[in-house]
C-alpha cells in the first residue's frame, strides 16, 4: 500500500511539474500591418490588441510587451520546433492544418499578386502565370509562397526576399514583376514607404483565407479552448469589432 501511495504521489508531482498555463506560452508575431506590426517600439495591430484583451480576460499576466517580434521564417520554424509557442497571425491552410492547433479566426486575408499598373500585366490563371515566366517576390515560409509552390509555380520564377519592405521596394523599382502577399498588408506598407498605391494593381487573387493564432501541436487542449473562449467572448461583447474598426 505504501509503495502504491508513493507511486501515486510521484505521478501527481510529475503532472504538476509539467502543467502549463497561459503565462507559460511564448507568443511570437511579425511585421504584417495592420494585423500585427511595430510602431515607435510598441507592438500594435488587430491581432495584438485582440490577444492582449484575451489575456486580460483570462487573468493572465502576459501583455503585448511580452510578445516576441521576429522575422516570419524564424517565427514559423520556432512554432514547429519549440513547445508552447504561439505564432500569429497565421493563415490556416490545408497543408498546415495538422501541423498546429488553432485559435480564431481573427480577420479575413486576401493573398494576391500585385503588379505595377504601368506594366500592363494580366494573369488569368496559374497556368497563364507560369507560361509568362514572370518573376515573383515572396517571403520565405509565407502562405503566398506555399500557395504558389502548391499550384505548381516553378522555383525559377520565385524570388525569395527577407521582408515585405524589400519586396515593396523591388516592385516599385521594377526589379520584379509581381509581389505575392496579403493585399491589405502590402498596400499598407507601400503607403508607409511613401508610394502611391494607385500605381499598383491586383492582377490575380491566390486565395481568401482567415488568419488565426497558430499553436504548437503539443499545446494542451485546455489552453487552446481557454484562448478560443476568450476570443469568442470578445466578439460577443462587440470589442472585437471595435478593434477592427480602429484599423480600418
Amino acid at each position: 500500500m505504501k509503495r502504491w501511495l508513493l507511486a501515486l504521489c510521484a505521478c501527481v508531482i510529475v503532472q504538476t511539474a509539467v502543467a502549463v498555463d497561459i503565462d507559460d506560452l511564448t507568443f511570437v508575431t511579425e511585421e504584417y500591418p495592420p494585423v500585427n506590426f511595430q510602431q515607435d517600439g510598441r507592438l500594435q495591430g488587430i491581432s495584438v490588441d485582440m490577444l492582449e484583451a484575451m489575456l486580460i480576460s483570462v487573468n493572465a499576466e502576459a501583455r503585448r510587451e511580452d510578445i516576441q517580434y521576429l522575422p516570419w521564417a524564424r517565427g514559423y520554424e520556432m512554432l514547429q520546433r519549440v513547445p508552447n509557442t504561439v505564432l500569429f497571425a497565421t493563415t490556416r491552410t490545408d497543408a498546415r492544418e495538422q501541423l498546429f492547433k488553432w485559435v480564431g479566426p481573427i480577420v479575413l486575408s486576401r493573398n494576391v499578386l500585385l503588379a505595377r499598373r504601368d506594366r500592363g500585366i494580366s494573369v488569368s490563371s496559374i497556368e497563364d502565370l507560369n507560361e509568362q515566366e514572370l518573376q515573383i517576390a515572396v517571403i520565405r515560409e509565407d502562405v503566398a509562397e506555399q500557395l504558389l509552390l502548391e499550384f505548381g509555380t516553378g522555383p525559377d520564377l520565385i524570388r525569395w526576399v527577407a521582408s515585405n519592405d524589400s519586396a515593396a521596394r523591388m516592385l516599385h523599382a521594377g526589379r520584379i514583376d509581381l509581389w505575392a502577399y496579403g493585399e491589405d498588408v502590402a498596400l499598407w506598407r507601400m503607403r508607409e514607404l511613401g508610394y502611391a498605391t494607385e500605381e499598383f494593381e491586383v492582377v490575380y487573387v491566390l486565395d481568401e483565407s482567415p488568419l488565426y493564432y497558430a499553436l504548437h501541436l503539443d499545446t494542451p487542449d485546455e489552453l487552446v479552448n481557454t484562448l478560443q473562449d476568450a476570443l469568442d467572448q470578445l466578439r460577443e461583447s462587440g470589442e472585437a469589432e471595435r478593434i477592427l474598426a480602429h484599423y480600418r
